[in-house]
């Protein structure tokens, strides 16, 4: 038998774990949990619920409103033990979807990230289906092609660490090309001033890139783990595929200098061309993971 909880601080270390099955060392991506966390509404101790027996933690839901993206709609961040069983996961999944309706008034389109076939069986006893594939792809940075090593003239890249000022612009840029990701909403500054609580926070990980006068390409970074120097680029493009490629290919170089080892990219598994661009710059492949979706109702009045 489980018990459902809320969400408290002191349960990220296991919380992580649960991301991250098998690693021992987890504290160096504690702060990448809390700004990831601080981009969603409402705050995970109100909308994350956690399924624990005796031996531990079994379970992690984050339900965060996407109403910005669509009326109704949830994005579900959910990490489930090997161990769980049907019947436990069906009194925490009960428990969710009650959550759930109290983030929207009307009808919820339902959306759940999530990777490892346990997980993915679970929620598809629950009529859930695949919706989409998205890849996760890994470059080494110290075994960056010499191609992305050479300058554009043309292109350049201002942080908001250099031009405070610009934010206005980073988060509209930013939102016009987010449709790619899944994880992130769009954002406003009261996104970024949550993201300015936690101690990592560093402007310069934002960054807006020009062609000539235009501003044509928006990005920020965060550390996934600051002890082995794992980055993860959160791109945003509203132009064409090279204004991006330019764009990237310069946060590789500066990552690179920076010291980091390595730097993770999600793509649409769809998306050839995006694939096929990410991999002539240096990533390979490194895992998948599944959007998957349902419909609720709208709760009944009572």
């Amino acid at each position: 038998m489980v018990d459902v909880i809320n969400y408290s601080n002191q349960f990220l270390p296991h919380v992580i774990r649960l991301y991250y099955p098998g690693e021992i060392k987890i504290d160096g991506r504690l702060d990448f949990f809390r700004q990831t966390f601080a981009l969603y509404q409402p705050s995970p101790q109100q909308s994350c619920l956690l399924a624990k027996d005796s031996n531990g933690l079994l379970a992690c839901a984050y339900m965060a409103s996407f109403e910005k993206i669509q009326p109704g709609l949830i994005y579900t961040s959910l990490a489930v033990d090997s161990k769980m069983g049907g019947q436990d996961f069906s009194e925490f999944w009960e428990q969710c979807m009650a959550l759930a309706r109290t983030l929207a008034r009307g009808p919820i389109m339902l959306r759940v990230e999530v990777s490892g076939s346990h997980a993915t069986k679970l929620l598809a006893e629950k009529g859930l289906t695949v919706a989409r594939e998205q890849v996760e792809l890994h470059a080494s940075l110290d075994q960056l092609s010499q191609d992305l090593h050479q300058g554009e003239e043309d292109f350049l890249v201002i942080s908001l660490d250099q031009q405070p000022e610009l934010e206005a612009l980073w988060l509209d840029i930013f939102n016009q090309g987010i449709n790619a990701l899944w994880d992130i909403p769009p954002l406003d500054s009261g996104c970024l001033d949550r993201m300015r609580q936690e101690s990592v926070f560093n402007p310069d990980s934002f960054r807006v890139g020009y062609s000539g006068s235009e501003a044509v390409a928006a990005q920020f970074y965060s550390i996934v783990d600051k002890d082995e120097g794992v980055v993860r680029i959160y791109m945003s493009s509203s132009h064409s595929r090279a204004f991006g490629r330019r764009m990237l290919k310069e946060t590789l170089n500066s990552l690179e200098q920076k010291g980091f080892s390595k730097a993770i990219i999600y793509a649409d598994a769809a998306s050839q061309a995006t694939n096929l661009l990410y991999k002539m710059l240096g990533f390979v492949p490194n895992g998948k993971s599944v959007l998957m979706e349902c419909q609720l109702p709208p709760s009944q009045p009572r």
